[in-house]
């Protein structure tokens, strides 16, 4: 006889609530602020909502849609071929790097608690600005800053403001918070 895994309590708790939650609403009301933050994006980095269509159909996440434009636009090439050289498993720093782009390259000024970017921002302040080419961020590191930056210039807020907001969950709630209507 074979027998399942125990559940810890927490995935448990986590599992019912998920079972709780009426199914076509949320699904329907998140799309819709998933489109108002590819919206924004494609606004910013003057790229069209279609094309933002088919990025997002490569299996890219929301948060990594930023990453992609900022990298293509820095490096002069189009957003497909950064989409390619990270869908062959390359980190976004290895991405970057093929164009000369560094640490120094995502830094954004933070005003507030680093949050989830402590790490990147102990490893920036340890070091003068011409040292930071040396500095490696993770792939989570990058793509906070991008986004950091993004929703601070499109939303006027600061960085450090956009930095918490962003540590508080995925970065299409963040948007909704900033823009001043909570995530559902």
């Amino acid at each position: 006889m074979r027998t399942l895994p125990r559940l810890s309590s927490a995935m448990a708790m986590l599992l019912l609530s998920l079972a709780a939650v009426p199914q076509g609403h949320g699904q329907t009301a998140g799309r819709a602020d998933e489109a108002a933050f590819l919206r924004a994006v494609g606004e910013n980095f003057g790229f069209p909502s279609s094309e933002l269509e088919v990025l997002r159909r490569w299996g890219l996440s929301a948060g990594e849609i930023p990453v992609v434009l900022f990298i293509a636009k820095r490096a002069g090439v189009s957003p497909d071929v950064v989409v390619t050289q990270r869908g062959g498993g390359e980190s976004w720093m290895a991405v970057a790097g093929r164009y000369s782009l560094h640490a120094g390259d995502f830094h954004v000024q933070l005003d507030g608690p680093y949050g989830a970017l402590a790490g990147a921002y102990n490893r920036f302040n340890e070091r003068p600005a011409s040292d930071w080419r040396q500095i490696p961020l993770s792939d989570v590191e990058v793509t906070g800053l991008v986004n950091a930056r993004f929703l601070a210039r499109y939303l006027d807020v600061s960085p450090g403001r956009a930095a918490q907001e962003l540590g508080q969950g995925d970065v299409v709630g963040a948007f909704l918070r900033l823009r001043g209507r909570d995530a559902p």
